[in-house]
């Protein structure tokens, strides 16, 4: 009987997708995220929620007009799960268990990469705060596993792949007028760890994909392939030179990296938004009772006793 092949992924890792390396925690955090994501996403329902929160009077020469400001409730429903996280995250941090901050971040990252709302909800400020204290804690943990010499692909075999998809992030959020510090100190980390690699680790990391695609159905399989494909038809239509993903890290502000005082700013001013919907007894719509769901459903987005 000939011997069995071993093993090149490591145990506890696995891919998400041809992009994304990541461990099984990460990825039942990001699976979990996702499952509670659909269920406080009025589409899925067939639902359509407003919140009134917001009413500010302006003045005119003739009259006085009322605008009322919606919050929009799946953008605020994903981020009370975010917020949930971070507390978790900073609550590791605090004990110094950086090892399970850095599951807890690594699948929140690919939660957000997957089309998280969040950042387009119409509190801008919430959104500002909220990546600010993200990005602390990024590069709190990413600095408490450096000080226990545990920052690096031996002990974490998916660090890369995470300091990669926060920097890709950051720079989303960084287009949306966030700060996005924490991006270009992932990329002078990510050169620092992984820009001297040789062909022997290239080759290395594609048996590691080899592995894991052979595991998938042909179906699975079949998909993997044809996004691919589309991946590199759009890097053969970009004009620009591809380069690794830590070049041209830009600026580091450090003072938008001190968590204590990024955690501050950002737990008073969670002190001051509700903690629940406006509309509905909870975030989680698959709670809700058939009534109080008939109430939102489509079918009514034109009665104008309906409250949207």
């Amino acid at each position: 009987m000939p011997p069995a092949t071993q093993r090149l992924i490591p145990t506890g890792y696995t891919f998400l997708n041809h992009n994304a390396f990541l461990s099984l925690k990460a990825k039942d955090l990001y699976n979990d995220l996702n499952k509670q994501a659909d269920n406080r996403n009025p589409d899925a329902f067939d639902m359509y929620i407003y919140n009134s929160s917001v009413s500010s009077e302006r003045h005119y020469s003739d009259a006085s007009l009322t605008e009322c400001f919606t919050l929009d409730f799946f953008s605020y429903a994903v981020l009370d799960l975010v917020d949930k996280n971070l507390a978790s995250t900073h609550a590791k941090i605090t004990k110094k268990a950086y090892e399970d901050a850095f599951y807890l971040l690594e699948g929140l990252v690919h939660f957000n990469d997957y089309d998280a709302p969040w950042p387009m909800c119409d509190d801008g400020d919430r959104v500002q705060l909220t990546n600010k204290a993200y990005g602390a804690l990024v590069v709190a943990m990413l600095r408490g596993l450096e000080s226990q010499k545990k920052l690096n692909s031996t002990d974490l075999p998916s660090l890369e792949s995470f300091l990669k998809i926060t920097a890709a992030w950051a720079d989303q959020m960084e287009a949306m007028s966030c700060d996005g510090s924490y991006g270009p100190y992932c990329k002078v980390l990510g050169k620092k760890l992984f820009g001297s690699k040789t062909p022997e680790d290239f080759a290395r990391e594609k048996a590691l994909f080899d592995e894991w695609i052979a595991g998938l159905s042909a179906e699975d399989q079949a998909a993997v392939k044809e996004r691919m494909a589309e991946d590199a038809e759009e890097e053969e239509a970009t004009t620009k030179k591809p380069s690794a993903w830590y070049a041209g890290p830009g600026d580091v502000d450090e003072d938008d990296l001190v968590l204590s005082r990024a955690w501050k700013e950002y737990k008073a001013y969670l002190g001051t938004v509700p903690k629940k919907p406006m509309k509905g007894p909870g975030w989680d719509i698959s709670k809700w009772s058939g009534a109080q769901k008939k109430q939102f459903a489509f079918d009514k987005e034109g009665d104008s006793d309906s409250d949207y």
